[in-house]
């Protein structure tokens, strides 16, 4: 990348000295771009450094960050390898699916299925004094004078 850059600048008659005040860019800077050690490891600021040189000299930014960065060779193992990654993170997909629709069926039918096993609620009485009064009275057999509203209002 950095030979190309170097080609295309003394290609159209400028001096790394107008070119370096046209980028702002130091010269130093600018000659270690040109000098390929930059080519080895395409940081962001490798790639920002080609992007603003390119636009510089008026070539394409994004084509020379795209020669900047250079894709992997393909060779038929690295191929399988994925192919063979790829089904299984779909088997994995698919047996998580699967697990998790057994877990909500499972959770959805204790919550709508009667319990088997439970046992009849308790019954529970509440004592009403009134009654308890008439039961003791009934069983006594003395029955009590009930006071009348009008017995308290006697002239």
């Amino acid at each position: 990348m950095g030979r190309y850059l170097a080609s295309q600048r003394e290609m159209r008659g400028i001096s790394l000295e107008e070119l370096a005040a046209r980028t702002r860019i130091p010269g130093r800077n600018l000659e270690r771009l040109e000098s390929g050690s930059m080519d080895r490891d395409p940081d962001g600021f490798s790639r920002g450094l080609v992007r603003i040189v390119a636009e510089a000299l008026g070539l394409d930014p994004d084509d020379a960050v795209m020669r900047l960065i250079a894709e992997p060779p393909a060779d038929a193992e690295s191929l399988k390898r994925s192919a063979r990654n790829s089904r299984l993170v779909s088997l994995g997909l698919l047996a998580s699916a699967a697990l998790l629709a057994v877990l909500v069926w499972k959770l959805l039918a204790g919550w709508f299925a009667p319990p088997t096993d439970a046992e009849p609620p308790a019954l529970v009485y509440r004592r009403d004094p009134v009654r308890a009064l008439a039961a003791e009275q009934a069983a006594l057999g003395t029955r009590a004078p009930v006071a009348s509203p009008r017995d308290s209002e006697s002239p």
